[in-house]
């Protein structure tokens, strides 16, 4: 696919059938990642064949000697029922380029080696016997196969792989009744979509498979983001999947118990996708013969019973959360106005906490359903009634509902007195205060000696390599490390804001690495010191500002990657509000 207008033809499609498509997904929140194949059988992770250099006619030889007992399959789909997952992605063909079908393509596949028998036909048999979501993963990747390395140097070796991708991947959305996810992995080693013709394959999968869900991996954004052994939230209402190993090998590789993820981690990591909205999609590894590993089991079952109690928290729609700050106790999830404590250092009978702000109409131990007592003041919730010791005796991890009249925040600072409003940060009530700084102009990483107290103001016009950056949507920080990972030196933010009248405002800094700030070419503060704790209630200044558009600059120090990224809002001084419903005098605006 050639042509723009045809390319955007076929994104403008996918976009308006993905709500209807992954409306399932959505709610889903968990699922079981099965990397399965040759490597299995030499026991050092799926990456074995390259990173120890084993030739192709060696390693064929494993094709033979693979095999599999019957009814492996089912004891997955079985585990990941007992454990709450709702869906499955199977390892149909990795980087080894074996494939777990019976191909028309290839002999170097299940049917016609060692196992003798369609190991993706019993995958798909037995997820759909438990009610489970049937996902195929395919690497696009290929080490077997005699184009896989020469398609990126010569064309002719292309147009064969494409080829041969195309109809692998015809095979798999054609052989097993309906399939709900494509999974691509490592479109290497051709680089950009065109090359691996990526439109035009993916519309055929949309023609075999009109509900299909499929992931960013063959360089066209697709339908969801996956994040690889780490939880990061996608932004602008993204869908997003964290896939994570159990125990830090996708493929089977024997380890000590310790490096297996307890049932409290599995338990934290779900909840943090929840509270991203986002899902889990957590890697099994079966030995040779497909049996699970028996930490895994012991552990999925453990998650399964804790989801008997609690699932409900996470299945279905959910909210992402927000200005709520960090607590020595646990953390949150959110539906609506209801918002999950989950409580994984149990205080007693009473709960405290301070800072937040909305009102609590009630609050249940979900253990037992119980609806508990509670006083709440200014800066103080104190919830009662609790059980002396943990409800939960799978994990040591309960949760309390809290129902709130609206979407509560919350707001402390170092000191342990009531926090004024003046001093909270964005995004806010707009009666009060101004939003964050949405959107920087970002130089590209300048030298640096010492820090950045000698820095000097400069100017949009100035040739500094100026990029946008968005800021997160909801806590308006920027992350300059995406940007500049390894970075060292120093970058510039530049943004403008407009105010209708003249006045004073408060600007709030957070930083995590030294900071200058400029305001219309002045400077107006200077931290040279890095790794300040990213909080914009830690650095408040006084700006007056004038009527009209004004320059806003901050210079920062990246530290050898030890900074981090920037958060700023204005707010207004109590004294100088304007009546109950509206602030001085009329506001700020990012320009």
């Amino acid at each position: 696919m050639k042509d723009e207008a045809a390319k955007k033809r076929y994104l403008d499609s996918v976009n308006a059938s993905r709500a209807k498509r992954m409306q399932w997904w959505h709610e889903a929140r968990f699922g079981m990642f099965i990397h399965w194949g040759l490597y299995s059988q030499i026991a050092r992770q799926e990456w074995v064949m390259n990173r120890e250099r084993i030739p192709r006619a060696e390693y064929e030889k494993f094709a033979a000697t693979w095999k599999p007992k019957p009814g492996a399959a089912r004891e997955w789909a079985a585990l990941a029922k007992q454990a709450g997952m709702k869906y499955m992605v199977l390892t149909t063909k990795h980087h080894e380029g074996f494939l777990l079908w019976d191909s028309k393509l290839s002999d170097f596949n299940a049917v016609k080696c060692g196992p003798g028998r369609d190991l993706v036909r019993e995958y798909v048999d037995a997820a759909r016997e438990f009610g489970l979501k049937v996902g195929f993963y395919y690497s696009l990747m290929d080490w077997h196969h005699q184009d896989g390395h020469a398609c990126a140097r010569d064309e002719k070796a292309r147009k064969r792989f494409t080829a041969y991708t195309r109809d692998l991947v015809r095979e798999l959305c054609s052989n097993y009744g309906e399939i709900d996810i494509l999974w691509y992995d490592v479109p290497w080693p051709l680089s950009s979509p065109e090359a691996w013709e990526s439109y035009d394959l993916n519309q055929m999968v949309r023609r075999l498979q009109p509900q299909i869900i499929i992931n960013d991996r063959s360089q066209i954004p697709e339908d969801l983001g996956t994040p690889e052994e780490h939880i990061s939230a996608a932004e602008g209402g993204r869908a997003w999947e964290a896939c994570m190993t159990f125990n830090g090998s996708w493929g089977w590789q024997p380890c000590p118990p310790e490096d297996w993820l307890s049932v409290r981690k599995v338990l934290d990591m779900l909840r943090q996708v929840s509270a991203g909205c986002g899902n889990l999609l957590l890697n099994i590894g079966p030995l040779p013969d497909g049996s699970v590993p028996r930490e895994a089991v012991e552990r999925l079952q453990a998650v399964g019973r804790w989801m008997d109690t609690y699932g409900s928290v996470i299945y279905g729609h959910v909210d992402r959360v927000a200005n709520m700050e960090w607590f020595a106790l646990g953390n949150w999830t959110r539906k609506g106005n209801t918002l999950y404590f989950w409580c994984s250092r149990w205080p007693g009978k009473e709960l405290a906490m301070g800072g937040i702000r909305g009102e609590l109409k009630q609050a249940r131990l979900l253990a037992d359903g119980r609806t508990l007592p509670f006083t709440q003041e200014i800066d103080r919730l104190v919830i009662r009634g609790l059980p002396e010791q943990c409800p939960d005796t799978v994990a040591q991890v309960a949760v309390i509902e809290m129902e709130f009249t609206q979407v509560p925040r919350q707001k402390l600072w170092c000191g342990c007195e009531p926090v004024e409003d003046a001093v909270l940060a964005a995004p806010v009530d707009p009666k009060w205060g101004s939003p964050f700084i949405s959107e920087w102009k970002v130089s590209l990483p300048r030298p640096l000696k010492g820090n950045v107290r000698p820095a000097k103001t400069v100017r949009l016009k100035d040739a500094l390599g100026w990029q946008t950056i968005k800021a997160d949507g909801i806590t308006g920080f920027v992350n300059v490390h995406a940007h500049y990972p390894l970075a060292d030196g120093m970058v510039y933010f530049l943004a403008r804001v407009k105010v209708a009248r003249s006045g004073t405002w408060i600007a709030h800094i957070g930083h995590d690495g030294g900071a200058k700030l400029f305001v219309n070419g002045k400077s107006v503060y200077c931290n040279p010191a890095t790794q300040n704790p990213a909080r914009p209630d830690r650095v408040q200044v006084p700006v007056t500002l004038a009527k009209g558009t004004h320059e806003i600059l901050v210079a920062f120090d990246l530290d050898e990657a030890r900074g981090w990224g920037i958060h700023l809002n204005f707010s207004v001084p109590e004294k100088q509000r304007i009546g109950a419903g509206g602030v001085f005098p009329e506001g700020m605006t990012i320009a």
